[in-house]
């Protein structure tokens, strides 16, 4: 006998299936072009690698992904910029992530949306975070990453850019 709460396990059996097979696909692709989609097993933090080196490109920039799936305070690499990338999505309901790790030259914060588009992107240099932390602005060389970063007191709308919806559509991000 099936008990009230069961009533939708197929449907729940088959969502997982979907979600396990675009997971491996994106394994398999991280294995096949690492260059592009390469990093460890948080895939969200793979979706964002790849949105945040689209972006930076989009820039005018050149950045190369780390080799490895671990490395200290930053992500991305193009001659002396050194790129960390967080990305937050609207699943985390406190919009909080990590501590900044030292490193860096260059922070991209991304807030991802429905289907994991991203709604904005912020960009900070470590030279305008030296400029907040001597106005008092920034407390910290390693402050919690958070979305409130990219609200209009936050410290990249403040410091950095932040690029909405209509900017990254018109870069083609």
């Amino acid at each position: 006998m099936t008990k009230p709460q069961q009533h939708r396990d197929a449907e729940i059996q088959q969502a997982i299936d979907h979600y396990l097979r675009a997971r491996q696909a994106i394994l398999k692709l991280g294995r096949e072009v690492p260059e592009r989609i390469g990093g460890n097993d948080n895939i969200i933090g793979r979706i964002g690698e790849f949105i945040g080196l689209r972006f930076l490109e989009a820039l005018g920039q050149e950045p190369a992904m780390m080799e490895g799936s671990s490395n200290p305070g930053f992500d991305l690499e193009e001659s002396n910029l050194r790129t960390q990338v967080k990305a937050i999505t609207h699943e985390n309901k406190r919009g909080r992530s990590v501590r900044l790790t030292p490193g860096w030259t260059q922070f991209v914060l991304m807030e991802l949306g429905e289907h994991y588009t991203p709604e904005r992107i912020g960009l900070l240099t470590s030279t305008q975070q030296e400029i907040a932390l001597a106005d008092n602005f920034a407390k910290t060389v390693t402050p919690v990453v958070s979305l409130t970063m990219l609200g209009p007191k936050g410290l990249i709308s403040r410091y950095g850019r932040v690029y909405n919806q209509d900017k990254l559509s018109a870069l083609m991000v």
